[in-house]
């Protein structure tokens, strides 16, 4: 593992360092390979831990190509290793497990971790482009600067705890809050058995900003060396995911099976960014542009060529003048009447509003709300409720509109009753209705008429049930 080490943070670093493809003066095209090591790690928050940063490495191949001195362009493919490290120390409480010896007793598992250690790995493959600026002072040195993003595709990834002891305690409520423990045969004891298993939980791509910098040097017509250092952040979650397992799961078909989630693949933390951080170090093959045929020398223009030439562009300035004005005219044109559409769509949704609203109001002032003798609460058919709920709606809506409601009854009784007790509970009941279903009590008025306004003879069963009635104006 030292050894390894030691090769990744000579190596280290690739495609990203495109721009370690610092170049001879004259040169266009540039190939190489390029290894780099540092602070490559994964960023995350646990929820019950602490997150702790790790070194890894990258290693890769690219290619730039310059368009002039100055700027130019590069791509590569490169391979980075992360590593990073999590410590836990708190208590995890599972509820309501059915334990296997005694399925009809529920018991719930304590587990605490003790300094519990997991250090976790992650392999992606990435294509960098790089925007690439070149400052060449000899025809030996050069600074470098690249800056850009990079597709990062995790391909595997994995986690082993290497640290601490975690301790599983079960109680049984139905038992007296029994405690069972050092019971390694159930499932109950200390452990410090140290887990290594895959990651699953690793998004298929991802993407990076990225930048590196450095120097150049030529060490002949072709070949360059560069050392620089690079930086890289994910801007993406590298989890696909959000998990709900907990940190440890119970195998339900033997407890004293203990299935380690690990970090990622559990709820502990529901986002982790990449983050490259190091020195690098390329070595690159450069060579020139096709050579560039030497131009022939042109013969000067006689006078009447310059004036025929003169009088073309002239024609040309005024073509091109006036297909803007014509553009220009046409763009203010279809603009006036996308604006004139948005103000005619306007107008008809209010005109139709307004109408709507205007039915609405017709219906309910020519319905009356009829109730049985002696009673109060109203009977509302389906042709009355349907329009009733659409009142309700447009006063919930409009909290300016307000209405009044009049109560009235036949010619039986007491007089004095009719008028300050049944018309007026008509026409209360009729307004808590509506309240009840939202309409601002402030909305509504009411009143009442009592006999003294029937819209039918009181002497017939039938027109005292036409009389005994409340009705809507609106004000």
């Amino acid at each position: 593992m030292k050894l390894r080490k030691s090769i990744i943070t000579i190596a280290a670093a690739a495609a990203l360092a495109i721009s370690a493809s610092a170049q001879q003066s004259g040169h266009d095209n540039y190939f190489g390979v390029s290894f780099g090591g540092g602070l490559n790690t994964m960023l995350y928050k646990p929820a019950n831990g602490t997150n702790n940063i790790g070194a890894g490495f990258d290693a890769g191949l690219f290619y730039a190509r310059f368009f002039n001195k100055t700027v130019g362009l590069g791509i590569g493919a490169q391979y980075s290793w992360f590593n990073a490290s999590a410590l836990y120390n708190w208590n995890e409480t599972t509820n309501g497990l059915v334990h296997v010896d005694n399925p009809k007793v529920t018991y719930n598992l304590t587990c605490t971790y003790n300094n519990w250690n997991e250090r976790q790995n992650i392999g992606v493959v990435s294509i960098p482009v790089e925007i690439l600026f070149r400052k060449t002072f000899n025809d030996r040195w050069s600074f470098i600067a690249g800056v850009g993003a990079a597709l990062d595709l995790p391909i595997h990834g994995k986690y082993i705890a290497q640290g601490g002891t975690y301790t599983t305690t079960g109680v049984f409520p139905k038992l007296g809050s029994y405690v069972v423990e050092n019971m390694p045969e159930h499932g109950f004891s200390t452990y410090s058995n140290f887990t290594n298993s895959k990651i699953n939980n690793l998004a298929t791509v991802g993407a990076s900003v990225i930048a590196d910098l450095g120097g150049r040097v030529a060490i002949n017509d072709n070949w360059g060396f560069y050392f620089g250092a690079y930086f890289g952040y994910g801007v993406t979650n590298l989890l696909k995911e959000t998990k709900d397992n907990p940190f440890l799961l119970i195998n339900t078909t033997d407890p004293s099976i203990i299935d380690y989630a690990g970090t990622f693949d559990s709820n502990q933390t529901k986002k982790a960014n990449l983050l490259r951080c190091g020195l690098k170090i390329a070595f690159d093959f450069g060579w020139p542009a096709a050579a560039k045929e030497a131009p022939v020398e042109e013969q000067l223009p006689t006078i009447d060529e310059q004036a025929e030439r003169l009088a073309r562009e002239a024609a040309e300035r005024e073509a091109a003048a006036k297909a803007a004005r014509e553009a220009a005219e046409k763009a203010e044109r279809e603009r006036l009447a996308r604006e004139q559409a948005v103000r005619d769509s306007i107008a008809a949704a209010e005109a139709a509003k307004a109408a709507h609203i205007a039915d609405i109001k017709n219906r309910v002032e020519h319905t009356n709300f009829y109730y049985e003798i002696n009673q109060t609460e109203p009977k509302i058919n389906r042709a009355e409720h349907k329009a009733f709920d659409e009142l309700i709606e447009l006063m919930k809506e409009d909290k300016s509109m307000r209405i009044l409601i009049t109560g009235h009854t036949d010619n039986l009784g007491k007089a004095y009753e009719n008028l300050h007790y049944y018309g007026k509970k008509r026409a209360e009941a009729l307004k808590a209705y509506m309240v009840e279903h939202g309409v601002d009590a402030s909305q509504i008025d009411c009143e009442s008429k009592g006999q003294k306004e029937p819209i039918a003879p009181n002497d017939t069963r039938e027109g005292r049930a036409k009389n005994r009635r409340a009705n809507i104006k609106f004000l």
